[in-house]
């Protein structure tokens, strides 16, 4: 009877082997998710409706903020303006891969109408910056053996520019 259970106990080991083998990966963990702060610099916009984290591929030449340029994104809850504060930590899941240009972006009113939606450059209020050299956009890979964590700071004293914005009313800006 003892024997019986052994040869029961060595085909489990070894069906487990066997099906562990067979993962695309193997037995590592593969991380599809991004983590973060993001640390605010100054007073929210009165404006303020709703605002998003993003992680996409590349930074497109003309900001037109739609689904199909998000690949993966944490709306930030609204708590979170309402009461004003100063950091957030985030976890976005998302597929892996490697993404180009994560950023930040505050909705008002005008970019969340139905009927004629203003969405752009101007809702643009931070981007995740390279942190060896903080005038070329960071880039983050996700689906590795570790987790990526970054950090995206966003100072509302100043007018954000974007990193590649040249065009005078290119920078974030809320209302008018």
């Amino acid at each position: 009877m003892k024997t019986k259970h052994w040869i029961y106990l060595l085909l489990a080991v070894v069906s487990l082997f066997i099906m562990g083998s067979n993962c695309e990966h193997g037995l590592k963990p593969r991380f599809t998710a991004l983590e973060g702060d993001l640390i605010i610099v100054g007073e929210w916009p009165e404006q303020t409706e709703m605002c998003f984290l993003v992680a996409t591929h590349e930074k497109p030449d003309e900001l037109i903020l739609d689904v199909q340029l998000v690949q993966g994104f944490y709306q930030l809850p609204d708590r979170v303006f309402n009461e004003g504060q100063d950091s957030i930590r985030f976890h976005i899941e998302m597929p892996g891969g490697e993404y180009g240009w994560v950023f930040f972006a505050i909705l008002d009113s005008a970019a969340l109408s139905t009927v004629n939606s203003t969405m752009g450059w101007r809702n643009l209020a931070a981007e995740y910056l390279d942190p060896s050299d903080e005038s070329k956009l960071g880039s983050v890979t996700v689906g590795e053996e570790e987790m990526p964590f970054i950090r995206i700071v966003c100072d509302f004293t100043t007018p954000y520019r974007g990193v590649g914005n040249d065009g005078p009313l290119d920078y974030f800006h809320l209302g008018g």
